[in-house]
């Protein structure tokens, strides 16, 4: 068994990560050593002192791996700071006084002034946690961030997933809906249907076209919506009075393509059924502001039809594609009477 194998490539990864810091370590406790000393140099180092110098990083990997593997995430991590300063404090004063005696055996006997030692190996262990802490802090931060960039792209993965699902089932169900009313013209042998066919033709190049895109420009949008009522209004009849207002010109502010069509297939479906005398359905879009598109639609209803519980499919998509698209940036409100359903919707887009 190799030693990729038995520690796996992320732990390789880390075990030469330490290696590497504990062998710099030694490196620079030994300089440091040689330059506080004036009458100590390489050629001087017994067997003894080298089992010391290995012996002192030793007691220092002790108390940084006491420091990382447990103060820190059992107490720093949970906020109990009073309890983290005093282990930490423990720490400190273990290292010192098991180097200090395991030192002073190394050297015979002979130790400097313990006072001295004291204040030496406190800086030398301080200097080390903090070290180590912020290494930690860092190499924590930086998988944090490559956690939350990767959750983000999957979140976002899952969105398109679902929007381009969402998007599947609008195209079927919508054209479904066109068929029905070209199926009836026909039924008829009304004149208009060569007319309903290459109305069909430009809606079917929107849909097939433009819906592939993320956003639309509203005024496009537009041109659509107005084909689709163009048909709806012929196959209803004179009866149903059908207004479609727009309110200022900054037409080239950008939505979801297919996201208004639902409520006004909804409107057509319900509002040039209703038994009254004065069937309506009233559009009106507002684009006068530049951050934000209003919709509002209204539509006469036959005050016996069965209440709907979720709105229909197309609504029921709607919802969810608002969700998705624009979450905390859009409100609806859906208010529906015996006679009369409205809905305003307004999106913010910047």
């Amino acid at each position: 068994m190799t030693l990729k194998e038995l520690f796996g490539k992320g732990r390789l990864h880390f075990f030469f990560q330490h290696l590497i810091f504990w062998l710099i370590s030694v490196v620079l406790f030994t300089v440091v050593l040689i330059y506080t000393r004036g009458d100590f140099n390489f050629y001087s180092i017994s067997f003894h002192l080298a089992a010391n110098i290995l012996m002192t990083i030793g007691f220092l990997a002790i108390s940084v791996y006491i420091n990382l593997l447990w103060l820190i995430p059992a107490f720093f991590n949970k906020r109990k700071f009073f309890l983290f300063f005093l282990l930490e404090v423990a720490n400190i004063l273990l290292f010192i006084l098991l180097n200090y005696f395991v030192t002073y055996f190394f050297e015979g006997g002979k130790h400097p002034n313990f006072l001295t030692e004291f204040i030496a190996e406190f800086i030398l262990i301080l200097l080390f946690l903090i070290v180590s802490t912020l290494l930690k802090v860092m190499r924590d931060s930086i998988t944090l961030q490559d956690v939350e960039l990767r959750m983000k792209e999957v979140q976002k993965q899952k969105v398109e997933s679902e929007l381009r699902a969402l998007k599947a089932q609008v195209n079927p169900h919508f054209f479904f809906n066109t068929l029905n009313s070209l199926y009836s013209l026909s039924l008829d042998k009304s004149d208009m249907a060569p007319e309903l066919i290459l109305k069909l033709s430009d809606l079917m190049r929107y849909v097939i076209y433009e819906s592939n895109d993320d956003l639309v420009a509203v005024g496009k949008q537009l041109e659509f919506l107005q084909s689709y009522v163009y048909l709806e209004r012929l196959r209803a009849g004179e009866n149903l009075q059908v207004e479609f207002e727009i309110k200022g010109r900054n037409l080239d502010i950008k939505a979801d393509p297919l996201l208004y069509i639902a409520f006004i297939e909804n409107a057509f479906k319900h509002g040039a059924k209703a038994k009254s005398d004065n069937p309506y359905i009233h559009i009106s879009f507002d684009l006068e502001h530049e951050d934000r598109v209003g919709f509002f639609i209204e539509n006469r209803v036959d005050p016996f039809h069965e209440k709907r519980s979720s709105g229909g499919f197309g609504l029921a998509n709607v919802t969810k594609r608002l969700e998705l698209l624009y979450p905390g940036k859009y409100e609806m409100k859906i208010n529906e009477t015996p006679a009369v359903y409205r809905v305003e919707l307004t999106i913010l887009v910047a």
